[in-house]
């Protein structure tokens, strides 16, 4: 290792990140993500209104926090749309879609119960698989032990195009980043070999990287420089076999009182990511549609 790479104080000298090659961390570059995502809607040829991007993780790993900071960047201060739990509890017991208030018009975020940590994941797997077809309607009570019957109330026989899920978004705590639980690891790569037999992307969120590192917490700034994250990124890519570049860190909003630009940028580069891969597929699987019904 070349040590003049790095500070001493857990920091490169050089971010091991660069979103882009003009990156800068100050207020303008927020507004131009802002302004991007603004710009990135459904075309005309899908037929769509809305990007639809499904959560995934364990309890307690930060989904609903991320979708109420999401919400929260959407209408310019901080809100909460859905509750948020904490590690080893499980709030979220429905497939419930949330649409955003404010800015963030063109997407819907999905919630469901946590991965369960066990072997048998395969009732889940296959709700999900149901959920990416479109075929799980919005308020389901969402069952890990036993998969949607087609005869049950909340099951769409014949979904839309618009009900399918656009990209996959798997939420981790980034303090368990070094050694995720055997289980977890075992049905994200389940869940994963679904979505790549359907062509759905892929993105996966390390949140709470504040309590993982001491200096994120001190300077958000610190998110695309210091070691601990950027070993964070590389175990998790390597455990769950997804592109370093693909898992974004972030900053929460859930203990702050308000937030700003600066702790707005990493949430901000993630949700440019998602509308663009989710943009991408929605182009794509129309096109492939439109082929077999010609």
């Amino acid at each position: 290792m070349d040590l003049g790479l790095y500070l001493g104080i857990g920091l490169t000298w050089n971010p091991w990140r660069v979103p882009d090659e003009n990156f800068k961390w100050k207020k303008e570059t927020a507004e131009k993500l802002q302004k991007d995502i603004d710009d990135i809607k459904p075309t005309k040829e899908t037929g769509l209104d809305k990007f639809r991007v499904l959560t995934v993780g364990l309890y307690g790993h930060g989904k609903s926090s991320l979708i109420n900071s999401f919400a929260s960047i959407s209408v310019g201060e901080k809100t909460s749309i859905c509750n948020a739990a904490s590690m080893g509890t499980n709030v979220t017991t429905h497939y419930r879609n949330f649409d955003f208030p404010g800015q963030l018009e063109q997407i819907v975020l999905s919630d469901i119960s946590g991965l369960p940590v066990k072997k048998d994941v395969h009732p889940y797997v296959e709700n999900i698989k149901l959920i990416l077809q479109g075929h799980i309607k919005h308020g389901y009570m969402f069952n890990p032990e036993k998969s949607i019957s087609s005869e049950e109330k909340d099951y769409e026989s014949s979904p839309k195009f618009s009900d399918r899920i656009h990209c996959v978004l798997i939420v981790i705590d980034s303090t368990m980043a070094y050694e995720l639980p055997a289980a977890f690891v075992y049905g994200v790569k389940r869940i994963m070999e679904t979505m790549h037999s359907m062509n759905i992307p892929v993105i996966a969120v390390l949140t709470k990287t504040d309590k993982l590192s001491p200096h994120v917490k001190y300077s958000v700034e610190s998110i695309f420089r210091c070691r601990k994250i950027q070993q964070a990124v590389q175990n998790v890519s390597k455990q769950l076999e997804i592109p370093a570049p693909k898992i974004y860190p972030v900053v929460t909003f859930e203990e702050m009182d308000h937030f700003t630009w600066r702790e707005s940028i990493p949430l901000l580069i993630v949700l440019k990511s998602l509308l663009l891969v989710a943009k991408m597929h929605s182009r794509n699987a129309i096109e492939v549609a439109q082929k077999k019904d010609n």
